[in-house]
C-alpha cells in the first residue's frame, strides 16, 4: 500500500498486542476501494501483529469438481455498512486528555479521519 504507515507492535504478554501511536508516529491506512471485477481483497487483523493488512487475489474458475463451492449472489443486498468505529466515552476522554497534544491529533485523526 503506498500511503499507509506500518503497526509498530507493543506486546502485552499471553498474546495481547496493540499498535503504538504516540507522538511522532501512528499507522494508517490507505482508503478503501473495491477491487476490480474478477478480483477480491482480504484485510487480516491477527495476534502475531498484522492490523488490517490488504491482500489481494483473483477468483478462478475450477478446473475439476470444489470441495467448497462459494456462490456470491451479487444481486442480492442484505445489509448496508455505513462503516466501523468505536465511541468516546467519558472515561475514554480522560485518557485522551491525559495524552500530549501531539499524540492526542495523531489518536484521534487514527479514529475520525480518511486515513
Amino acid at each position: 500500500a503506498t500511503g499507509s504507515r506500518a503497526c509498530i507492535p507493543k506486546y502485552f504478554g499471553d498474546h495481547a498486542v496493540v499498535c503504538v501511536c504516540n507522538s511522532t508516529y501512528c499507522d494508517t491506512q490507505d482508503p478503501v476501494s473495491l477491487p476490480p471485477l474478477g478480483q477480491f481483497v482480504v484485510y487480516e487483523s491477527s495476534k502475531s501483529g498484522n492490523r488490517l493488512e490488504r491482500r489481494e487475489g483473483y477468483f478462478q474458475k475450477p478446473t475439476a469438481k470444489p470441495d467448497t463451492l462459494l456462490i456470491l449472489e451479487t444481486a442480492q443486498r442484505y445489509q448496508r455498512i455505513k462503516g466501523f468505529g468505536g465511541s468516546v466515552t467519558d472515561a475514554a476522554s480522560i485518557n485522551i486528555l491525559a495524552l500530549s497534544p501531539n499524540t492526542q491529533k495523531n489518536l484521534l485523526r487514527s479514529y475520525f479521519s480518511e486515513e
